[in-house]
């Protein structure tokens, strides 16, 4: 009855919510479902074949692709808007399904994974991010590690991550996938996670002396698999095929947050760039000459940028390239250093008026979302 009546009560919020505010409700419903219900989660989630899905980066996307995957076997709720606290998972759960594909942010995966009793478990990575929030990898890492210890879900990962390989070492059920480190060395993986000692690299395979290694896996791919995006397909097929579902492909760039929108006259390709590792793969995919970068310093954001100085911006040498942002001047002098020149504005919309035809656009995660609404 306290169940029931706290759903009715949170649709209710949500209702008003989108009627009035214009929002989606999702996060206010599941605010309030949990305030009248704490236990909701564990309620809603029993008698369904719920699938968790966290990483630093590429939850959003590979968590839709996978949720579009299981909906060949049966029916499947998931976040629409990418809502990945327990209240956006409590928000999903309201609706009645067969399976549920939930991401869920890495520090409330350990609540998540308790209350839910997950059957599949998918990591992608884990890498430095929002450090006044995260702190160091390691710290994720651990508390990752117990999860593994405890869960009798099948948790898949990229082997190649160092992080990741340490996550299961004491897990019930794994499968470890690689692509024979086709990313190359993993930026904070100079250490092994398990002892302290410095990891053996040759490219982007490890080993330690200790035993742990990427040498070996239950699955291999294509050693040429560079995109994450594709890596992060791959990972959630091999997710779907553990409950039977056949194998899908589809279009790497589907998993990409990156929107196309007509602003001031320019063509622009918004991408959104939010950690070390999500820049150094959004430049990689810059192949045009007029480029705008923003960055913001928000509590989503990660209000602590020292990690401009471990992201490699030669690639930008020669193109034209405008800054902006609240923190637009760390990043211009980051630039300056490297060589890269760049002029700084205050606002974006003086940026784009630079521009005609097709510009990229790398944002912050808080200037992606207002760029693409």
């Amino acid at each position: 009855m306290r169940l029931q009546f706290a759903m009715a009560v949170a649709r209710l919020s949500a209702f008003l919510s989108k009627v009035l505010l214009k929002k989606s409700g999702e996060t206010i419903a599941g605010r309030v479902l949990l305030i009248l219900c704490p236990d909701a989660i564990s309620l809603l989630a029993k008698d369904r074949k719920v699938i968790l899905v966290s990483a630093t980066n590429g939850k959003t996307s590979t968590t839709r692709a996978l949720a579009g995957f299981m909906a060949t076997a049966g029916t499947v709720t998931t976040s629409k808007t990418g809502s990945n606290l327990s209240r956006g998972v409590a928000s999903a759960l309201m609706n009645k399904s067969e399976y549920a594909v939930l991401e869920v942010d890495e520090l409330h995966l350990p609540v998540v994974a308790a209350a839910t009793n997950p059957q599949a478990i998918l990591l992608l990575n884990l890498t430095r991010d929002q450090l006044h929030r995260m702190h160091e990898v390691k710290r994720v890492a651990d508390r990752w590690r117990e999860i593994a210890s405890k869960t009798s879900a099948a948790i898949v990962i990229d082997v190649d991550d160092p992080f990741l390989n340490y996550v299961v070492t004491g897990a019930k059920q794994a499968i470890r996938v690689s692509f024979g480190g086709a990313a190359g060395k993993h930026p904070d993986g100079a250490v092994c996670p398990s002892c302290g000692e410095y990891l053996d690299w040759d490219g982007g395979l490890y080993s330690c002396k200790c035993g742990l290694s990427n040498h070996y896996s239950d699955k291999k791919f294509d050693a040429g698999v560079s995109s994450a995006a594709l890596r992060n397909e791959i990972l959630a097929n091999v997710v779907a095929e553990h409950f039977g579902v056949p194998w899908h492909e589809v279009d790497p760039a589907m998993l990409e947050r990156k929107v196309s929108k007509n602003i001031g006259g320019a063509d622009c390709s918004i991408r959104l760039t939010k950690n070390p590792a999500s820049w150094r793969e959004a430049l990689r995919g810059v192949t045009g000459d007029k480029v705008i970068l923003i960055l913001n310093a928000r509590e989503v954001d990660g209000i602590d940028t020292s990690w401009l100085w471990d992201v490699d911006f030669s690639s930008l040498r020669g193109k034209s390239v405008f800054v902006t942002g609240e923190r637009g001047m760390d990043l211009s002098y980051r630039l300056h250093v490297q060589g890269v020149e760049n002029e700084c504005v205050a606002e974006f919309n003086s940026a784009v008026s630079h521009f005609t035809g097709s510009v990229e656009v790398l944002a912050a995660y808080t200037a992606f979302h207002g760029l693409v609404g």
